[in-house]
């Protein structure tokens, strides 16, 4: 048993919901005009399913939805996954929700989070479906091996519009790179081909193979003559002088090389010296050295400053000393009776002279000055004084540090190289052992090729119950019955060949109609009519083969315009009146009723949903339609707001 749709549920970006439920089983019909939705109900399913890459046409929905979700069943249990809507312009989403169990209501946008990745979504839709692991192996070529996963089976499920009416794709995504190719290598064991025996005893064969090879090579070893040449015997020589275990005058002269090589197999080879800290100490030192230079630096900086300042009072000191001798000779004048009269000749001046008082202010205030500075000179020369101290102490901590870093460096370096002459000698002593070994007489021993013979017995068995030959004859078989079901459908629709034996050409990948003049290609049939009909009839067969064998492909199959040859492409309703040939009316009638038929026919559990233009009278037509958009009908409602 497969899994079908129970609903789509998007959200708006307020919150809202929009449901479209479907019936488990049988025909589902989502009828209505153009640009409401219908064609992106494939590409929704398919995101929401496991799909990398996000397709919905830019538009509406792109704009007003914000998460897309589906409701799947299978027997009594359900799954409920929703995907984020990355809005216009982008081609993949990065949010998956997922709910497992019976779903009362819809979970509410607020809930809705991501709780899972697309790679888990997708292994275990991969199981939902009921695909165990399986792998295909090509018997030709250098192709990897395949394994079918739930992306393979729903190239069975999708017919989207410009599919359904194609000459030269029978299939979903057929025109994609490499696509092909896989199909060809799945369809086998979705058929059942091959089943889940198969893969196991593929295992079991593994296992066997594996085990003959190692002993095989074991009992290679034992049974050969070996010719050791001199050249080989030198090259092992000459290694063994490189890690020093052979002195460098040996020479092999005769066989006694062997038993000489024995020996030096058995020396022991002294472990590895350990590096307690591996550079721990060199790293130490190179931070004490960055930490002393930067000390230096800034006490360079300070001596330099505390210069400059005594620089810049010196010279300050002399100036003053110039302006108080200056002012101290005014006093010879302390009774002089104006300012205005010069002292020396009487004459009047035409500038006053300055107050005593005021000469006398300004040398007071000179002669302070200078008293301060003599007073702060001892005190920064003391401290010049303390600076060069330090930086004297600093420099030779300096000189100890950059002694002890290249110490250490040196001898890192020479434990490194012990070491690594240490592990060389192992690694040749591991190497001259299996040599000597290889060289070694034959066990009279004889389990191993008692064993060796077991396990190709095993081998044989297994790989006759393997036979491709046999894999393709089911496979043939199975093509057989799809086959008939395709003629039988066929007689049912007005089409070119119509009754002549139809078969399904997988290493085509096409629909052949077999007929007196020869076999005839899909892509040789001509008209947009028979191009749709043979895909419906031989998708609806295919299923008619998947469900009667109850094989790991999902349970519904989606047809996306199957009418698109007959109606007007400005045609508003989807009546057979706006169909104006009677032929055409009659093939659109005998459309829907074969799938109707096969709807009933094929059990169990089968889901056919229609998105189509149409909207036939009949009233088995009206009990299958679950949705018609039309006027302001459509799968997103026009009132939700843009994001």
């Amino acid at each position: 048993m497969s899994f079908s749709i129970l609903a789509i549920v998007i959200y708006s970006h307020t919150g809202e919901q929009r449901v479209v439920p479907f019936h488990r089983h049988g025909l589902n019909i989502i009828t209505g005009k153009s640009k409401t939705g219908k064609s992106a109900i494939i590409d929704i399913v398919d995101y929401c399913l496991g799909r990398g890459s996000y397709n919905v046409a830019e538009g509406a929905i792109r704009k007003k939805v914000a998460w897309f979700g589906l409701h799947l069943g299978k027997g009594s249990d359900e799954v409920f996954i929703a995907r984020d809507n990355p809005g216009p312009g982008a081609s993949t989403g990065s949010k998956v929700y997922f709910q497992r169990g019976d779903l009362e209501n819809y979970p509410r946008l607020d809930v809705i989070a991501k709780n899972t990745t697309e790679s888990s979504l997708k292994e275990f839709i991969t199981r939902f479906a009921g695909i165990s692991e399986n792998e295909h192996r090509p018997q030709t070529g250098t192709r990897p091996p395949l394994e079918a996963d739930i992306a393979h089976a729903l190239w069975l499920c999708f017919q989207k519009q410009n599919t359904i009416a194609s000459q030269d794709q029978l299939f979903h995504r057929m025109n994609e790179q490499f696509l092909p190719q896989a199909l060809k290598d799945t369809l086998p064991f979705f058929l059942g081909a091959v089943d889940e025996s198969h893969f196991l005893l593929m295992g079991e064969l593994d296992e066997l193979q594996k085990k003959l090879r190692l002993l095989e090579a074991a009992e290679a070893k034992q049974i050969q003559v070996i010719e050791i040449s001199r050249n080989r015997v030198t090259r092992v020589i000459n290694e063994g002088k490189k890690v020093g275990l052979i002195s460098q005058d040996y020479q092999a002269v005769d066989d006694t090389v062997f038993a000489f090589l024995s020996v030096v197999a058995q020396t022991s080879v002294e472990a590895p010296e350990l590096v307690s800290d591996f550079g721990e100490t060199i790293e130490r030192l190179r931070g004490e050295q960055i930490t002393i230079q930067g000390r230096l630096m800034e006490l360079n900086q300070d001596i330099r400053a505390a210069r400059a300042f005594l620089s810049d009072q010196t010279d300050y000191s002399r100036e003053a000393t110039e302006q108080r001798a200056r002012l101290k000779s005014i006093e010879i004048f302390k009774g002089v009776a104006t300012t205005s009269q010069c002292p020396f000749c009487d004459s009047v001046l035409a500038t006053p002279l300055p107050k005593v008082e005021e000469v006398s202010q300004s040398l007071r205030k000179v002669s302070d000055q200078l008293e301060g500075i003599y007073r702060d000179s001892p005190h920064i020369q003391r401290h010049i004084t303390g600076l060069e101290g330090e930086i004297a102490r600093a420099t030779e901590a300096l000189k100890f540090v950059q002694t002890e870093l290249n110490k250490a460096i040196m001898e890192d370096q020479s434990a490194q190289a012990r070491q690594d002459q240490m592990i060389a000698r192992g690694r040749f002593a591991g190497r001259l052992s299996e040599f000597l070994e290889s060289i070694a007489p034959r066990s009279a021993d004889d389990s191993g090729a008692i064993q060796i013979a077991e396990l190709r017995d095993l081998i044989a068995g297994i790989r006759s119950r393997l036979n491709n030959d046999e894999t393709e004859s089911r496979l043939e078989t199975i093509l057989s019955f799809i086959s008939d079901k395709m003629t039988e459908y066929s007689k049912l629709l007005n089409l070119e060949h119509s009754g002549s034996s139809l078969r399904l050409d997988l290493k085509k990948l096409t629909v052949v109609a077999n007929t007196v003049d020869g076999p005839i290609p899909l892509n040789r049939m001509g008209s947009g009519e028979n191009w749709v009909g043979y895909h419906v009839l031989s998708h609806l067969a295919l299923h008619w083969w998947l469900r009667k064998r109850e094989r790991p492909v999902p349970g519904f199959l989606i047809f996306d315009q199957p009418t698109q040859a007959y109606y007007p492409p400005d045609s508003t309703e989807g009546g057979l009146d706006q169909i104006e040939k009677d032929d055409d009316r009659t093939a659109v009638q005998a459309l829907f009723r074969l799938m109707s038929f096969a709807c009933s026919e094929i059990t169990p559990d089968f889901q056919l949903i229609v998105l189509d233009h149409a909207h036939l009278k009949d009233d088995w037509f009206g009990s299958a339609i679950i949705q018609e958009w039309r006027g302001q009908n459509a799968l997103v409602p026009y009132s939700w707001p843009d994001k």
